[in-house]
């Protein structure tokens, strides 16, 4: 450009010099003219020449605006075409352009291509990555599962996420998103895993998931306005984005934690909580389809007293009835003796007695095609579904009668073919209905008449998968054992019992450390140390199926949900698609093969996030309240990890991957 900067100079000057001549030619004779006749052809040539000028500098900016254009698109990914730029509110916060070629077929050993411009510490410190060329021996994305993480200033804690799931899931695939009020960019730790690991990377700024661009970093000083709230609602935008850009490129599982979250095999131990029960005793009776209400009063003497009500549909009754009540009529029971904490967090599958003495047995509703909460008419118009109605169940098929399907008369007869090893327990219920698939994959929409219980793993199978499953130091993987358990199924059978929503119970570990312990032994392998690693520093936690832990976190087969489920905004992060996760109950610990374990973590880690609860998150009377409850019960499950993890990478790499793990910088 400056070479034709410099022509177009000099042409435009030549141009006035022979302008100035042919004016004073015309001044002269025509005898004196004629001899001229050598300047005006170099005056016409130079005419012409100017022209060319210019079009051969128009064809240039073309081509270069072209090829520009051209690699844009080649370098902005799956993320439908925008740049992936990481930018903060902060003050001096630097901003990161990261933008990556999603290649998952590498086709040249070459390294990636980086260029960095580090010209400004306030802004514009660009890392630009073209990893399609970049092989090595790892395991490709195809090979192991995904995950959708939205961070916060979690750099020192990071690198411990990602080596500790890269080893245990695997995890090939990583979607980071981060909040816009963080200080701290993870791109740089992304670009290690990226170039030494071969880890599948995207990192998406706000506008890529959120509507109308997003809002940016929330404002906390306003009183007016709710941080939490806008935090909440980036979070359920995201994860649905994410899986959704998942789904899209063909993944398999995902999951959906938080960097303070990790998950493991949920070996079980001698103080594992009861394993619930899979029908009532004899002579209790049975409540399905049940909520659980908590009414307050304040008594005589002036104390504030809790009630807990349970209601649900009742079945298990002789004949005669109990009390004026049948089968499938509504029951809500008198005050419970037992606290709303045990009914939310260990309810489904156990007996609750009432302030008169009377036992009820809650039943485990879920199954994951369980009722939808849709009428039938929105199942025709908006889903276009074959309506079944007056269902009934004998052996292995539902008959019933169908409309609005496209081979059959409204009113014709049916029988729908199912794979079910036991026939569903038909309970009368009031609305609602759920969908089901026969043998031929044909869907249906069976209206609620009654409410089907379709197959589920007893807590005997469960039991047994929990005893045949791995430690961390055994080097099997989470995929690993969704596989075995899947196949041992046999692989329709399992997608009916197991579904594409896995709910895992979380344990909140506390930050009591206490190396007097006998028990404790350093498990950090040469050239680390425990107490950069919260999975290895802390290893006492709450009681599992306690209220102090709070709710589920999911790992979800994007496979198996459809592109509808997957748009605009989850209900809530805990239970990202409605219909198929969990969301009545949290699962019980004691037949879960996975759990979560979530790390309270130090206060100096806890308190540094510039978090949107943050009048939480700097309280050191709220981090003490609620690590109080997290020093009931200790295990070492997860902690042999990080040794393993280096044998398989190799001490080099992991000393890289995991540098500044357990740093927290002043970001002030």
């Amino acid at each position: 450009l400056l070479e034709t900067r410099s022509i177009i100079a000099h042409s435009h000057s030549m141009k006035i010099g022979h302008m100035t001549k042919r004016k004073n030619l015309n001044s002269k004779p025509a005898a004196a003219r004629s001899g001229s006749t050598a300047s005006w052809i170099i005056a016409f040539s130079t005419d012409h020449a100017n022209s060319l000028v210019f079009l051969l500098l128009g064809g240039s900016l073309f081509c270069l605006f072209f090829s520009l254009f051209y690699i844009y698109f080649q370098l902005s990914g799956d993320t439908g075409g925008a740049p992936l730029v990481i930018g903060g509110a902060a003050a001096g916060l630097r901003t990161t352009r990261f933008m990556i070629k999603q290649d998952d077929h590498p086709s040249s050993s070459q390294s990636p291509q980086i260029r960095t411009d580090n010209s400004s510490n306030n802004s514009n410190n660009k890392t630009i990555i073209n990893n399609s060329n970049n092989k090595n021996n790892h395991a490709s994305s195809e090979d192991g599962l995904s995950a959708c993480l939205l961070v916060n200033d979690e750099n020192p804690r990071l690198p411990e996420w990602i080596a500790y799931h890269y080893h245990i899931l695997p995890l090939r695939s990583l979607t980071v998103a981060v909040d816009p009020a963080s200080r701290s960019s993870p791109a740089a730790i992304l670009d290690r895993w990226r170039q030494l690991m071969g880890l599948d990377v995207q990192l998406w700024e706000e506008k890529v998931y959120m509507p109308y661009g997003g809002d940016g970093a929330c404002n906390a000083s306003d009183p007016h306005t709710d941080c939490l709230k806008h935090h909440r609602k980036r979070q359920q935008h995201f994860v649905r984005a994410c899986m959704a850009n998942f789904k899209k490129r063909g993944k398999s599982w995902v999951l959906l934690t938080d960097v303070d979250e990790y998950i493991t095999f949920n070996t079980i131990h001698d103080t594992d909580p009861p394993v619930p029960l899979d029908a009532a005793p004899e002579g209790v009776p049975t409540l399905s389809n049940w909520t659980w209400s908590v009414k307050g009063f304040v008594n005589m003497t002036g104390n504030k007293i809790d009630q807990t009500f349970v209601e649900g549909v009742l079945s298990g009754l002789p004949p005669e009835g109990w009390h004026d009540k049948r089968n499938g009529q509504h029951k809500k029971t008198l005050p419970l003796v037992n606290k709303s904490e045990e009914i939310f967090y260990g309810a489904y599958g156990s007996v609750f007695h009432d302030e008169a003495g009377n036992r009820w047995f809650l039943r485990d509703d879920y199954v994951f095609r369980d009722a939808i909460d849709i009428t039938p008419e929105e199942a025709k118009k908006s889903w276009n579904l074959s309506i079944v109605k007056n269902s009934f169940i004998k052996g292995n098929i539902l008959h019933g009668t169908v409309y609005n399907n496209g081979k059959r008369k409204d009113g014709e007869s049916v029988e729908i073919h199912t794979n079910w090893r036991e026939s569903p327990v038909e309970i009368k219920t009031l609305n609602g209905g759920h969908i089901m698939n026969d043998l031929k994959g044909q869907t249906f929409y069976v209206e609620r008449d009654t409410m089907l219980w379709p197959p589920h793993l007893s807590t005997a199978q469960l039991t047994d998968i929990r005893k045949r499953l791995p430690t961390v130091a055994e080097g099997k993987t989470v995929l690993d054992v969704i596989n075995t358990e899947m196949q041992a199924l046999g692989a329709e059978y399992a997608k009916e019992t197991i579904g594409p929503c896995l709910a895992m119970p979380r344990v909140l570990y506390g930050s009591m450390e206490d190396k007097n312990d006998t028990s404790w032994k350093n498990m950090s392998p040469e050239g680390f140390d425990n107490s950069d690693f919260m999975t290895l520093r802390y290893r006492w936690h709450s009681l599992p199926d306690n209220r102090v832990n709070k709710y589920q976190k999911t790992i979800i087969d994007v496979r198996r949900i459809s592109k509808r489920e997957l748009k605009g905004e989850a209900n809530n992060i805990h239970t990202p698609v409605g219909y198929y996760c969990r969301d009545k109950q949290p699962p019980r610990y004691s037949v879960s093969f996975f759990r979560v374990n979530h790390y309270l973590d130090s206060f100096e880690a806890y308190s540094y996030r510039n978090d949107a609860r943050a009048d939480m998150r700097q309280s050191k009377k709220y981090y003490n309240e609620k690590g109080k409850n997290a020093v009931k019960q200790m295990d070492d499950d997860i902690r042999p990890w990080l040794k393993s993890f280096v044998d398989s990478v190799g001490q080099e790499k992991a000393n890289t991957l995991l540098a500044g793990a357990g740093d927290f910088v002043d970001l002030s």
